[in-house]
């Protein structure tokens, strides 16, 4: 007997959770509607420097739904922005590729080939995307928001420094520059507590880094930096450009 009802618990659990019952879907189905995981990103083939020498690297725009995940793939489309004064990208700078949804699943992304141009050596260009309406997705971010994709091959802020902030303190790209050739990273890939298996991380290839991992290396950058000014008492270490420009660079 007990093992009927566990049997019987599982199957409840698998229909409440992946809504594999017609009847969970069919309320959803009539217009689910996907929408950007985030609003926009910045990528530097800096931070990517092997991509440089093979011409190109793919960034995953991440997506959510909303209503229920069903039992097969769904795709998503998306477009460059029409008519869109802070699109400056040229057609040959990337590709949208086949977005989808896997089944039983809430997240998904719509891939975006980039290309390296000399161009961004000394430029930021952007790509500005929307979602549309297809079969499977009748309904397209309901806020009618734009996700932006800047690009450029200089040392930038990362889209995520909101988030590491409070480690490192206010950003200059001079500041950043010292943060990775002190760590010997390419980037700070942090978003959230627990890296990629945190469930609100938006891209769990790109945003790999623990909390731990991110203190540990502020706690290297730190003792970087007091030696640093250690050697140059009449001259510390000062942000070379940005808001913060010409004071002393002060970790929290």
């Amino acid at each position: 007997m007990k093992n009927h009802i566990l049997a019987g618990c599982l199957s409840l659990a698998s229909f409440l959770f992946c809504s594999c019952e017609k009847e969970g879907v069919t309320m959803y189905e009539e217009s689910p509607t996907v929408y950007f995981g985030e609003v926009a990103r910045t990528y530097t083939f800096v931070e990517n420097m092997e991509h440089i020498q093979i011409g190109f690297d793919t960034i995953k725009i991440p997506l959510q739904i909303s209503g229920s995940a069903v039992e097969r793939v769904r795709e998503a489309e998306m477009i460059v922005a029409p008519d869109d004064t802070l699109h400056t990208a040229p057609n040959d700078m990337f590709s949208i590729g086949k977005g989808s949804i896997e089944a039983c699943q809430y997240k998904g992304y719509i891939p975006v080939r980039v290309n390296y141009s000399s161009a961004l050596d000394d430029s930021v260009y952007r790509i500005r995307l929307q979602l549309t309406a297809n079969k499977d997705f009748p309904g397209v971010d309901l806020l009618n928001r734009t996700f932006t994709l800047s690009l450029t091959n200089k040392i930038t802020e990362p889209s995520n420094w909101s988030r590491i902030k409070s480690y490192f303190g206010p950003y200059s790209n001079s500041w950043y520059r010292f943060i990775l050739e002190t760590t010997g990273l390419t980037s700070i890939p942090y978003w959230s507590t627990n890296g990629s298996i945190d469930k609100s991380n938006p891209d769990p290839e790109k945003w790999t880094m623990t909390l731990y991992e991110v203190k540990a290396y502020a706690a290297m950058v730190k003792v970087a930096l007091d030696n640093y000014n250690r050697k140059h008492l009449q001259n510390p270490l000062t942000h070379e450009d940005g808001p913060e420009k010409g004071k002393p660079v002060i970790m929290p």
